[in-house]
């Protein structure tokens, strides 16, 4: 067994390219080697180099005029559907203090509200458009986005078109 032990050894050795008398050249002595051979090798003359390349084409560029960019006004919200948000402001109010107030007690700000509304009842409600002091505002976003569809009711005998219609909202710390 020792004795097929010592054979491998021998081999593994003889492998690595270094003998018990002499060890292998290291990584760092082969780059050193490679080095200074490429330090003896005379620099090339590329100005005489012949190459198949064409010859440039003219630019043919031409920037695209921009469009002027259509908007699509979206009314503000009549005053059946503010009356709604402003009796149900609490939970707008809970939205900025829950959301928003306890990750940044001095938050500011304001969000436009896009409200759509059809059979009298809203639907949906996205953000339109936000101005927060700090990135906390959107944790408000999302739950306004949430609630407000569920707690905005529209009192009955009151019409409202269908469509969409922009709530705007201002929130501060009081």
């Amino acid at each position: 067994m020792s004795r097929a032990l010592l054979s491998i050894s021998v081999l593994a050795l003889l492998a690595c390219g270094g003998t018990p008398d002499k060890p292998a050249a290291s990584n760092a002595d082969a780059a050193k080697a490679l080095a200074s051979a490429a330090d003896t090798t005379p620099p090339a003359d590329l100005s005489k180099l012949n190459t198949n390349i064409p010859a440039a084409v003219a630019d043919t560029f031409t920037p695209i005029k921009p469009r002027p960019l259509v908007v699509a006004k979206i009314p503000d919200a009549p005053t059946a559907l503010m009356e709604a948000a402003e009796r149900e402001e609490g939970i707008s109010r809970f939205c900025y203090q829950e959301y928003g107030q306890k990750v940044d007690p001095k938050l500011i700000g304001a969000v436009a509200l896009v409200v759509t509304v059809d059979d009298n009842t809203v639907q949906k409600v996205r953000v339109g458009a936000d101005d927060w002091s700090s990135g906390a505002g959107r944790a408000v976003n999302a739950c306004l986005t949430q609630k407000a569809p569920q707690a905005w009711k529209i009192v009955p005998g009151s019409k409202v078109a269908p469509g969409q219609y922009v709530v705007q909202l201002r929130f501060r710390p009081s």
